[in-house]
């Protein structure tokens, strides 16, 4: 996946905006995510609580369902009910570790205008399941600043059995918007929270909240990276490969279609397999 792509994702292709002149985002409303709690039930706000990984399955809590597929079982009435429970994609061997971090840069007119820096920090417990708690950092340089100013901060959890997005923020703090964005994925009931408030130098404050339906079992923008190294992508031409993917508030199908075989060159040359990316909105 190329990096201007990832860029993309959060609206950073921004950048290349050279003719809008610097302003300031210091004097824009900031938002603090505990304002979750006043959007949603109390329920739903719990359920979704980021905890340490020591509160997993504590006294108390309900012990996470043992990994299977989704079942059906009878009833007295003779009438078969869908059973929940989580599905277990996790390989034996799994490519990434707490610790890593990966750098990815964007180039603009040959100069490098901003970074984007992406960790994997220890693991966190959101509905007593255990997930990757994976952090995200978009910045410019410091010349670029002179033309458009990027700080952005976006996290992503990711199920550490399952291997698909629970939780999704952004924080935007750029020259002439501030954003804040929060995403919940409730698998039981097949539906998304998503809340977004932007407050912009010249559109003003601007607000969206939304329930709609989901597809399990969906990956953000940040754990589609993750995701997609742990899967067998195809290798044989005209081969694909779908999931589901939630971008800003909306349900789509990523479709990665392989192309071929080509050698690239960073710091020395490698194999590497071409793939080409597309997204199809869903409903």
């Amino acid at each position: 996946m190329k990096t201007n792509r990832i860029f993309s994702l959060f609206g950073l292709l921004a950048l290349g905006i050279l003719g809008v002149g610097c302003s300031s985002s210091s004097n824009l409303r900031r938002f603090d995510e505990g304002d979750i709690s006043k959007e949603i039930s109390a329920e739903t706000a719990k359920k979704f609580e980021i905890m340490d990984v020591s509160a997993l399955n504590r006294p108390g809590t309900t012990p996470t369902p043992a990994p299977k597929k989704e079942v059906k079982k009878k009833v007295k009435a003779g009438k078969a009910v869908e059973v929940f429970t989580y599905p277990n994609r996790r390989p034996e061997k799994v490519p990434f570790e707490i610790g890593e971090k990966l750098e990815y840069g964007i180039r603009y007119v040959g100069v490098t205008a901003a970074s984007l820096m992406l960790e994997l920090l220890p693991n966190k417990v959101i509905n007593n399941r255990k997930v990757h708690h994976i952090s995200a950092r978009a910045q410019t340089v410091a010349f670029f600043e002179l033309v458009y100013r990027v700080d952005d901060r976006i996290e992503s959890f990711l199920d550490y059995d399952g291997l698909f997005s629970h939780r999704f923020t952004m924080d935007l703090d750029e020259t002439k918007q501030s954003r804040k964005l929060i995403e919940l994925y409730d698998y039981e009931k097949k539906k998304s929270f998503f809340w977004n408030r932007v407050d912009h130098v010249e559109k003003g404050l601007s607000e969206q909240k939304v329930e709609y339906d989901i597809v399990p079992w969906s990956q953000d923008p940040i754990s589609s990276l993750y995701y997609l190294r742990t899967v067998n992508l195809p290798t044989n031409p005209g081969g694909e490969f779908r999931y589901p993917v939630i971008i800003d508030g909306k349900q789509w199908e990523t479709v990665l279609n392989f192309v071929k075989k080509e050698k690239i060159y960073a710091g020395k040359d490698y194999q590497a397999n071409l793939y080409t990316l597309r997204n199809f909105q869903n409903g």
